[in-house]
């Protein structure tokens, strides 16, 4: 017997659907036009804070519950900011932080009961170092970003007036004062995030330096450790998951762009990355989620590589970093067996 096309839940999930992504698209729009401004009156290099600012208001908006609060926030992303830009100087200067501050930046933002809260500032830190600056240039950006994230404080307050805020919350400022203070009890390999954030650390330092000794620094090269750090989990299920889903989305984000943007004109762009990051936030299936990061990673090199090399540099970063990934998942289960044989 045929099973019939429930229509109801599905006109009921696509309702659902709708109502979710236009009362998300305001707090993606802003931030984007705040991405503009910024570039406008501070340069390109110093736009990016935009699309971290998108992040903060999706994920941090109801952990804000005052000014001291975000305040304190802004003050972490400022710091974050500085050293991704010292991180980004040359090669040198790579090697020397980008080993110890992705350890520092998981370790102080992270615990037992916020294991992923570390992800919006180690994207950032990562994403500060695609568009690199003099020495002589951070003190302008550190104003962008100051003026950013004034622009996204007064817009959450206007458009989150009525939202209710959990006062239970622990902020990240507290989180990094409690860490801190109890480093000497926490940092043991013991501890399931401090071998994290060692792991992760080590895997960004090295996908970070390689990418400065082989290219220019650029978005498009910093794919490599953008990509493994969103598919890196503490939990050994969850990572593979997310290696699956980084495939699958890969791949039907590739078919997609293909299919659209000989459609869409570069000076809609904008447009397209508004309905791009809402449609990100306002989906839970994880390789719909891989494949519109795809497509919006493509999107800021189309204009420079054209539309074959957008899809071949994505594709190969993508093999490039889950083959990194398995590559320390093996060496760590390697050295795993030999410290079991020593201790037995």
């Amino acid at each position: 017997m045929t099973k019939k096309i429930d229509f109801e839940r599905i006109f009921k999930t696509m309702n659902q659907y709708v109502k979710k992504f236009f009362k998300i698209l305001p707090n993606v729009a802003v931030p984007l036009l705040i991405m503009v401004f910024i570039q406008n009156y501070f340069g390109t290099n110093n736009n990016i804070i935009g699309i971290v600012l998108i992040f903060v208001c999706m994920l941090k908006v109801n952990q804000l519950k005052s000014l001291k609060t975000y305040m304190q926030m802004s003050f972490m992303m400022v710091m974050i900011a500085i050293f991704a830009s010292l991180a980004s100087l040359n090669l040198y200067t790579s090697i020397i932080f980008n080993l110890p501050f992705p350890f520092i930046i998981i370790y102080l933002t992270t615990s037992k009961q916020k294991e992923s809260n570390y992800f919006i500032y180690g994207y950032e830190y990562i994403m500060f170092q695609s568009y690199p600056i003099g020495l002589s240039e951070i003190p302008l950006r550190i104003i962008a970003i100051v003026v950013a994230l004034a622009l996204g404080y007064i817009y959450m307050k206007i458009y989150n007036r009525k939202e209710k805020i959990d006062e239970n919350i622990v902020s990240d400022f507290d989180l990094v004062v409690y860490n801190i203070k109890h480093i000497k009890n926490e940092l043991n390999f013991k501890v399931p995030r401090i071998r994290f954030a060692v792991r992760t650390a080590f895997i960004l330092w090295v996908t970070c330096v390689f990418m400065d000794f082989i290219t220019d620094r650029t978005i498009r090269s910093y794919w490599l450790p953008l990509i493994t750090y969103s598919c890196l989990e503490i939990d050994n299920q969850k990572q593979k998951s997310k290696l699956l889903s980084q495939i699958g989305g890969a791949t039907i984000g590739i078919g997609i762009f293909i299919l659209i943007f000989h459609w869409i004109p570069t000076n809609a762009l904008l447009v397209f990355m508004a309905i791009a990051f809402t449609a990100l936030f306002s989906v839970n299936n994880q390789y719909l989620k891989k494949a519109i990061g795809t497509i919006l990673g493509m999107s800021f090199v189309l204009p420079t590589l054209g539309e074959t090399g957008a899809i071949l540099l994505r594709y190969f970063y993508v093999l490039a970093a889950i083959a990194i990934i398995a590559l320390f998942e093996y060496l760590r289960k390697v050295v795993r067996k030999i410290e079991h044989q020593i201790m037995s």
